[in-house]
């Protein structure tokens, strides 16, 4: 790992840029060497002697070539059309070895660190002039100016090694970054994307844990808060209405608690998916919501249609909550006292559904006299916390939701979702008996302590 970190900060060291950003250091290390190398390369004649040209003369040109080695990154076109100059006059002078392996460093250059289209354009360029050297190479041959094949290969080799060698290597190089390029960007898209679902799923999460604790603590506290008002209101002493209002109270605070308790073992446990659904009531449980409202003052009207069927667990849930929020509703702004509630299981060959309709009239004293544009009496009657949590319950199965006032009859509230049912029976989950057992036992134990 030290020594991965030590490499790490060589790397960052040679891609330092100086001189105003002119010159990488790497560049500059590598011209120093070139130079360098080339004097003990010129030392021990490393060059071809022409009759009446001073050798110094050759010192010249391969100080230039390794100069414009430092350039070759920050720019590697320029760098190659003064490479290829002083390559051509160090040919007639020489040439010298070290003047050419700087000429096709050159090359590499280009393909590695240049524009694309110079990169692409060079390699063309490359490519075209080895077949057109094989093509001379071969003339010459068939037409006896060359004597020996092994001098074709030899200067074809000599091509491949000066300028093949350095483009092929300078473009690979080129793919390579290019790939880790994308890699990383691909890499940093995917950290996104996943900060993104985790955000989202921290606020889906949040979102369903609102909804259920506003349908356990709003509706019973709603019911809770309707008897209260009841009991304040009367005028003589009753005792049997007060002992039945206290009846309810304590009904709607027991289930209150039960499922409060459910919950919050569950959110409490050690899976990191806590399953809220497994603890919520579902369509089943209605009746005990209509005996409770019963209970509290409301005449409930229940009409069931179709053939019932499994449902779903999430859709089973949900259904029985936006009952719930119905029923509660109802309980407040109603009047007079009275609700119908209509459960429609919808046939297969209409589109399998499930329908829930709740309808009641609402009371003049909570329009407010102000009617059905009034703010007030809007809010009031949907643009609050149980609105929001039965649409989104509904949208979040994919189903249709709309409450507000009867088109038939204007003075009339009406609830209505539609939930859509697997065509298969056998994707319905079974119903959790064991989970309604515990609830059902936690409230005893409840009544019992009371």
């Amino acid at each position: 790992m030290r020594a991965w970190r030590a490499l790490l900060r060589r790397r960052e060291l040679l891609d330092r840029r100086i001189l105003g950003g002119r010159i990488y250091v790497g560049s500059a290390l590598w011209a120093l060497t070139a130079f360098g190398f080339g004097l003990l390369v010129w030392g021990v004649g490393g060059f071809v002697h022409r009759d009446g040209v001073d050798p110094h003369w050759l010192l010249l040109t391969l100080a230039a070539s390794s100069s414009l080695m430092a350039f070759r990154r920050t720019h590697p076109g320029l760098v190659l059309l003064l490479s290829t100059g002083v390559t051509a006059v160090d040919a007639v002078l020489g040439p010298s070895t070290m003047v050419v392996f700087n000429y096709g460093d050159a090359f590499y250059a280009v393909c590695a660190w240049g524009r694309r289209r110079l990169a692409y354009g060079t390699l063309a360029a490359v490519v075209v002039g080895g077949v057109a050297v094989t093509a001379v190479m071969v003339y010459l041959l068939v037409i006896g100016e060359i004597d020996y094949p092994l001098v074709v290969l030899q200067m074809i080799g000599v091509y491949v090694l000066v300028f093949g060698s350095p483009v092929t290597s300078g473009v690979t190089v080129r793919e390579y970054r290019n790939r880790m390029a994308l890699e990383r960007e691909r890499t940093q898209q995917v950290r996104r994307m996943a900060e993104l679902d985790r955000r989202n799923a921290i606020a889906d999460e949040r979102g369903r844990v609102a909804r259920e604790l506003h349908d356990v603590i709003a509706n019973h506290l709603s019911a809770i808060a309707v008897q209260s008002t009841a009991a304040l209101s009367m005028r003589e002493p009753d005792p049997e209405r007060v002992r039945r209002i206290l009846t309810v109270v304590r009904d709607s605070s027991l289930h209150g608690l039960s499922e409060m308790r459910e919950m919050i073992r569950v959110l409490r446990d050690a899976d990191d998916t806590p399953d809220l659904e497994a603890v919520t009531p579902r369509l089943a449980d209605a009746d005990r919501l209509y005996a409770a409202a019963r209970e509290a003052g409301l005449e409930v009207r229940v009409e069931r249609r179709g053939t019932p069927r499994p449902l779903p667990g999430p859709t089973d849930a949900a259904a029985y909550r936006v009952l719930q929020e119905s029923l509660t509703n109802a309980l407040r702004y109603a009047g007079p006292k009275r609700v119908e509630v209509e459960v429609e299981f919808v046939p297969r060959r209409r589109g399998a559904r499930l329908r829930l309709t709740a309808r009641n009239r609402v009371a003049p004293a909570a329009a407010g006299g102000a009617g059905r544009a009034d703010p007030v009496w809007a809010a009031e009657h949907g643009a609050g916390a149980g609105l929001t949590g039965m649409r989104e319950r509904v949208d979040l199965l994919g189903g249709v939701f709309a409450a507000g006032p009867a088109p038939e009859d204007p003075g009339q509230w009406r609830v209505c979702a539609e939930f859509p049912l697997p065509e298969d029976d056998d994707a319905a989950g079974p119903e959790p008996a064991a989970r309604t057992a515990g609830r059902v036992g936690a409230a005893a134990e409840d009544e019992e302590a009371t």
